[in-house]
């Protein structure tokens, strides 16, 4: 059988992919007691993984989209809110026995703060930070023009899991 070959321009993305994923292999941040493994780059010290490896048999949980609670004390800027946010993500793993220390994966979706003109990323990482110190899920920022309630400047979603049976609970009723 002949070698297949590959025009330049695909040589070229094949080798990024694979160098990319000889350093994640070879840089991983944080080995939980559950078996989660997380990945990121060892010279850089942004708070998210570049990948997570969830081990087969884990306990996955997905929650929905969440923005602030639907009260005044939740905030009008994005650090209030994304607070806010996370702490109703929070108490939705409580329900299954999990806490945000279990998130793998999270997508946040910021508006423009009609204040600022423009998505505050920084106030976003503030809370985050305060919130993630280590064991940091694979994220993404995106920039959206709107949310469905319009004073929300935030909306998170996130993928739990861990593998830990024998502390397993199930949801309250």
């Amino acid at each position: 059988m002949s070698p297949v070959l590959l025009p330049a321009d695909m040589r070229r993305r094949w080798c990024q992919v694979a160098l990319l994923a000889v350093g994640v292999a070879g840089s991983v941040q944080v080995a939980s007691a559950q078996g989660v493994q997380r990945y990121s780059d060892p010279k850089d010290d942004f708070p998210i993984s570049a990948a997570v490896q969830v081990p087969a048999g884990a306990e996955t949980v997905y929650v929905s989209g969440l923005g602030p609670a639907p009260d005044r004390a939740s905030g009008t800027t994005t650090a209030e809110q994304t607070r806010s946010a996370l702490d109703q993500i929070s108490g939705a793993l409580g329900h299954f026995g999990m806490t945000l220390q279990d998130v793998v994966q999270m997508h946040v979706y910021l508006v423009a703060d009609p204040r600022l003109g423009h998505m505050d990323f920084d106030g976003m990482m503030q809370t985050y930070r305060a919130r993630f110190r280590s064991g940091f899920p694979a994220r993404t920022v995106i920039e959206v023009p709107h949310l469905t309630n319009q004073h929300w400047l935030v909306e998170i979603d996130v993928v739990a899991s861990r593998n830990d049976v024998n502390k397993k609970r199930f949801p309250a009723k």
